[in-house]
């Protein structure tokens, strides 16, 4: 018996949110402004951003810096600051019909009864992979982001979609909508 989910959970740049890489221009400016991957050629670091998108920042800072807690906390820092610049600066633009799939979606934002009840969806591996730890009900992965079909299918997301808009229908297809239905 499926258990009827409760709560949805969507990552935002790449799922949600058109990356058209921003994340990694973040990235690129903390790293500049701090210094924190100094320690390598900057390709070889972006690659390491590229492997790891999805992961917390100040891991991937820490890495990129060398074990330097300090300096991770300090591009961490200067990461969100250059990634609110970037999304001033540019915009940002919804993943075609994200909006409407997600109105389309009745969700309870708390006191889910268990964490069988929440559905996790998300462009990387990352995502998948948290999902997974968690226990979510149904973890799913997206192509608008950073990881490929294969690569999300191996972290073990339930369904690879296209994008989020075809979550609903997935949700509807395995019978877990009965809390979650449009209203």
């Amino acid at each position: 018996m499926t258990t009827p989910l409760e709560l949805v959970v969507l990552d935002m740049a790449g799922t949600t949110v058109l990356d058209d890489g921003v994340v990694e221009q973040a990235f690129q400016r903390a790293a500049e402004r701090t210094g924190v991957a100094d320690r390598m050629p900057w390709d070889e670091a972006l690659d390491y951003v590229r492997v790891t998108m999805g992961q917390s920042k100040i891991d991937v800072f820490t890495h990129l810096s060398g074990g330097d807690a300090e300096a991770a906390a300090r591009a961490t820092a200067a990461f969100e600051g250059a990634y609110a610049e970037i999304v001033s600066e540019q915009g940002v633009s919804e993943i075609p019909g994200a909006a409407d799939a997600i109105q389309g979606l009745k969700v309870v934002r708390t006191q889910t009864s268990s964490v069988h009840a929440v559905a996790v969806a998300g462009d990387t591996v990352s995502d998948v992979e948290s999902g997974r730890r968690a226990g979510a009900g149904f973890v799913a992965g997206v192509l608008t982001g950073a990881h490929d079909r294969p690569a999300l299918s191996a972290a073990g997301a339930d369904a690879v979609l296209s994008d989020v808009t075809a979550l609903r229908g997935v949700l509807a297809q395995r019978d877990l909508l009965p809390l979650v239905a449009t209203s």
